[in-house]
């Protein structure tokens, strides 16, 4: 019998927003697919670790290149990685921050392991803008509002997406964020954005307008920002 493939979400960084059955499902696969970035810290391997018990990690290398092939090839790589541990019918669960089905490294693997015919589920994880929105004790969204969620290396494109109807999630930051945020000022939103720098994690730092964010910038990779259409 061959073995399962686990998507597991482990949400935005403190380990107390584990699932039950994220918890429960680490501990029974035999495998844990850990992704790996050059340079990145293995925040998802750090939710977990008090939760493994005698799985083997295994660590899945993917590319950062702009060069699509190369990101291609990575992703073929792992899948074949994971597809050799599930024909020893071992279960292999992929850790993934956040939830795997928003922008997650996983849903590549997921897709070409499931095209194969191999079992595949998806735990859910609590995202990085629902911890967000919780810290600052505000909404994402209420009532008829809609929310639009806005990856900010689409800097290029950002009028056109804040042009979209409600309130905005601002995410995936990195070194475009200033710009963003610099955008959104200028159209008159600097009091009507909150930004949250690590939700969850150690050096959790919230700020309530972008006026605020940018006297004392945290320009890392885990900030998110929360834009309301209206004060009211």
């Amino acid at each position: 019998m061959k073995g399962k493939l686990y998507g597991i979400g482990t949400g935005p960084g403190d380990p107390e927003l584990l699932t039950l059955k994220a918890i429960q499902t680490i501990q029974r696969c035999a495998v844990l697919a850990i992704p790996r970035h050059s340079g990145e810290e293995q925040t998802a391997l750090n939710i977990i670790a008090e939760y493994i018990r005698d799985s083997e990690l295994m660590d899945c290398y993917f590319a950062m290149s702009r060069d699509y092939s190369e990101r291609i090839a990575a992703r073929q790589t792992a899948a074949e990685q994971i597809i050799e541990r599930l024909d020893r019918g071992q279960d292999v669960g992929f850790i993934t921050l956040g939830d795997p089905t928003t922008f997650s490294t996983y849903m590549y693997v997921h897709e070409i392991v499931a095209a194969l015919g191999y079992e595949t589920e998806i735990i859910p994880g609590v995202t990085s803008f629902a911890a967000a929105a919780a810290a600052l004790g505000t909404a994402q969204c209420v009532g008829d509002e809609t929310l639009t969620i806005i990856p900010a290396r689409h800097s290029r494109q950002i009028g056109e997406l804040l042009d979209a109807p409600g309130n905005k999630v601002i995410m995936k930051s990195g070194e475009n964020l200033l710009a963003v945020l610099r955008e959104l000022q200028q159209r008159g939103y600097s009091q009507q954005t909150m930004v949250v720098c690590r939700a969850t994690m150690s050096g959790q730092r919230l700020y309530r307008s972008i006026d605020e964010y940018l006297s004392d910038p945290d320009t890392g990779y885990f900030t998110v920002a929360i834009v309301k259409e209206s004060e009211g």
